[in-house]
């Protein structure tokens, strides 16, 4: 999981391997609603998965 904008666009311009990787808009955002976004995410994706969600 990352809120980073610069760490998504390293890893999607570079095709770098990773286990999956959520990315969370957070601004404007309670803290407790992105908890729950990612909660929810995660309880619906499969353990091999290897894409990027945008939650």
């Amino acid at each position: 999981m990352t809120f980073g904008d610069d760490f998504l666009s390293l890893v999607e311009g570079s095709n770098l391997d990773h286990a999956g990787i959520i990315y969370v808009q957070q601004a404007n955002r309670d803290i407790g609603d992105v908890v729950k976004a990612i909660d929810s995410h995660l309880e619906d994706r499969s353990e091999d998965d290897r894409e990027i969600h945008y939650c």
